[in-house]
């Protein structure tokens, strides 16, 4: 726990003294009035960490270069850790060197004098900062607190949003950070590093041995005999190839010879042939378009007219529509008066059925009773109740009814949406005369019907002058008449297939050529393959024996689901839980535990009351406050060991609305002030004033900037 703070010439603080008492110290005041400038000399005064880069930028600006006591910048901080007091102090020159540092520790020093009193004063216990001698004031300090610099800000310094963060992530997110927190990424960063790892060693073998590593043994020994066999056939298949080559060789220089005087012929014939080729490919074309414009043109004359008879009755539509919202209004309006007159005379009924009348004497006075208040008649509310009863259930049909006519209205009016939406996407004008839609489709229709007859399977034996529909296709039929009488004496198929044997004979012994270079390459391959796949597969086996190890290693020690990583988190979520339902228990917002349930990708915060499981999405703002503050007491408890026992919000109202803010103070002032709370000291740093006003917190120390620095004041 913090006690006292003599902060000097630091930050922009020239001279400032804080007293802290058990329970809660609230600093207030604007942006920059120095109150975040505690936390960095706490952290500063304990380990030489902060906030501001360099020990350069705490120096105030302008002090006194020469090193003494009173001089220079330094902090002086009065903590203790159970019964124990402490006194630190660390203080710089303007240049951020360190000049000194020292810690005291609180003794009883002890009279010799038996007349003497005993008093407490301050011993040394260490200074200087020399690790290497292995004197280091730091080091001291984490032994003592048990708790370094980076553990110390998860620990008890909260720092701005963090709670809002908790309040409202997902459990995926919440995993996330709960992991950073308590360090338990670490292990699924070393789990992927040594993956990392385990890669990188099969990359350099796949590297080494041209893309085979440990997992490419079997392969290997499979394709050495596979290579072995291959070349066996491949020899028997090289020898029938040099006898085939030979005979191809002899039939090419045959045909040549026949078809050495027809290729001119062959050329032009097959020049005849695209074109017909060519006459057919657009025809048909031609067909399918004109069938294509005709089924878009007839779907948009449907589509359009369809439009303009729903659009007919716009208007109509969306004034019943407004009317019926109207009535509807209304009908609401009589339903809730008579329902807070039913109401009402149910309150009668109650009140009438205690008063019971015997003998005609008033139950109270025992009075005579010679007339009873219709209001206290119970025949009589009986009566208004089932004449208001008979009104809500007519008013109720009507509803059903509207509510019916309504539904209809809307289909109506999303289908004068959809058909304006129709003719905006065809561009059409609500003055567009159908007509012209029509006319196109006769006159496609009458194009497509002249192609329709044609007969285009017995295209090469019909008389290509029906196949002259236009323009294009005149010209090319003229074309090909005129090349059909060039070649009327000649045996077209004869040379056409001279020629296809020739090509055939060619290709064979290309192939056949290709098919000889393939089988001598393949034998040679394979041969310098078999060689080098033994060679790898040696290697491999003492690589794969390395691995194997490693692997062991990575799933025992690293994995997040390994004997250490399982052990490690169930250990630090069951610490969480215990601690938090410890603190929320505190808090008396009806919530009794806390309990942090780990899923494979998340971490499920479960919340127990009297009546079982409350669902989290069920808490109102403040017990949502009071969760976040106690699962983040929980990580505080785990990370600090329990020797701190101290706390420092920064900011903690920042993002929160309303109810969340004025809760937050109300679970503190009720818990956390005097300390009796599960912390037996609370630093917040806010510049939110107005949340404390009315507060019981007794210690609140109000910042704020001056020419000569931060003022502080007790409020």
């Amino acid at each position: 726990m913090i006690k006292k703070l003599i902060l000097k010439n630091f930050l922009s603080h020239k001279n400032t003294q804080l007293k802290f008492n058990p329970g809660i110290t609230v600093f207030v005041g604007h942006n920059g009035s120095g109150k975040s400038s505690i936390i960095d000399s706490i952290t500063f005064a304990f380990f030489n960490e902060h906030t501001r880069k360099s020990n350069r930028n705490l120096a105030t600006k302008g002090i006194d270069q020469t090193i003494s006591d009173e001089s220079g910048s330094f902090v002086v901080m009065d903590f203790s850790v159970g019964s124990i007091d402490y006194k630190i102090h660390r203080q710089i020159n303007n240049t951020g060197q360190l000049v000194s540092v020292k810690l005291e520790q609180l003794t009883q020093n002890i009279q010799v004098d038996k007349n003497e009193k005993n008093e407490f004063i301050y011993r040394p216990v260490i200074s200087g900062e020399r690790k290497q001698l292995g004197e280091s004031v730091i080091s001291e300090i984490e032994k003592i607190l048990d708790i370094d610099y980076k553990k110390l800000q998860i620990a008890s310094i909260i720092q701005q949003g963090e709670i809002n963060k908790i309040i409202d992530s997902q459990p995926r997110e919440f995993k996330e950070l709960l992991n950073n927190m308590m360090g338990l990424d670490r292990l699924d960063t070393s789990f992927a590093y040594m993956h990392s790892a385990i890669d990188d060693f099969r990359k350099l073998l796949r590297e080494k041995t041209g893309g085979y590593d440990d997992n490419h043994i079997k392969i290997l020994i499979t394709k050495v005999e596979e290579n072995k066999n291959k070349i066996l056939k491949s020899r028997m298949s090289l020898d029938r190839t040099y006898d085939i080559l030979y005979k191809r060789s002899n039939d090419i220089k045959e045909i040549e010879k026949e078809i050495e005087d027809l290729e001119p012929k062959i050329s032009k014939q097959q020049e005849m042939k695209t074109l017909e080729t060519t006459l057919l490919h657009y025809l048909k074309e031609k067909t399918v378009s004109l069938k294509s414009d005709i089924e878009k043109t007839k779907k948009i004359l449907f589509e359009v007219k369809n439009a303009f008879s729903i659009l007919k009755n716009k208007e109509e539509v969306y004034i019943t529509l407004q009317m019926v919202h109207s009535e509807k209004e209304e009908l609401n309006k009589n339903m809730n008066e008579i329902e807070w007159e039913i109401g009402k005379l149910n309150g009668f009924t109650e009140c009438a059925k205690k008063i019971q009348i015997t003998d005609g004497k008033c139950p109270v006075c025992n009075s005579k009773i010679t007339m009873i208040n219709d209001m206290f008649d119970i025949s009589h509310i009986k009566k208004e109740l089932d004449k208001k009863q008979k009104e809500k259930t007519s008013i109720a049909s009507e509803l059903t009814k509207l509510n019916t006519e309504e539904l209809d209205l809307k289909k109506k009016e999303k289908s004068i949406i959809s058909s304006e939406k129709i003719l905006s996407s065809y561009d059409i004008p609500l003055n567009y005369n159908m007509n012209e839609l029509e006319d196109k489709i006769l006159s496609l229709n009458k194009d497509y019907q002249i192609l329709f007859k044609l007969n285009f399977n017995n295209f090469g034996n019909a008389d290509l002058l029906l196949y002259k529909v236009d323009d294009y296709s005149t010209n090319l039929i003229d074309t090909i008449i005129n090349m059909k009488k060039d070649l009327v004496d000649i045996d077209i198929n004869v040379l056409k297939q001279k020629k296809i044997i020739k090509n055939k004979l060619t290709s064979e012994y290309i192939d056949i050529q290709n098919q000889k270079a393939i089988l001598e390459n393949t034998i040679s391959d394979l041969e310098i393959e078999i060689v080098e796949f033994e060679k790898l597969v040696s290697e491999l086996y003492s690589a794969s024996n390395f691995i194997s190890e490693l692997e062991k290693i990575r799933s025992m020690v690293f994995n997040r689901d390994g004997v250490v990583s399982s052990s490690l988190r169930t250990w630090a979520l069951n610490l969480i839980s215990n601690k938090s339902s410890d603190y929320i228990n505190t808090f008396n917002v009806g919530i009794s535990k806390i309990s942090l349930i780990e899923k494979p990708r998340e971490i499920k915060v479960l919340c127990y009351g009297r009546r079982g499981e409350i669902d989290i999405i069920s808490l109102s703002g403040g017990e949502k406050v009071a969760v976040s503050l106690a699962l983040r007491m929980g990580i505080a408890y785990l990370m600090g060991s329990s020797k701190i026992d101290f706390i420092v919000l920064d900011e903690p109202t920042s993002n929160l609305d309303e109810e969340r803010r004025r809760s937050f103070v109300k679970i503190i002032s009720n818990v956390f002030n005097k300390g009796v709370g599960p912390l037996s000291q609370m630093i917040i740093i806010t510049h939110d004033e107005e949340i404390f006003e009315n507060s019981e917190i007794e210690q609140i120390y109000k910042f704020s900037m001056s020419d000569k620095g931060s003022i502080v004041s007790s409020v």
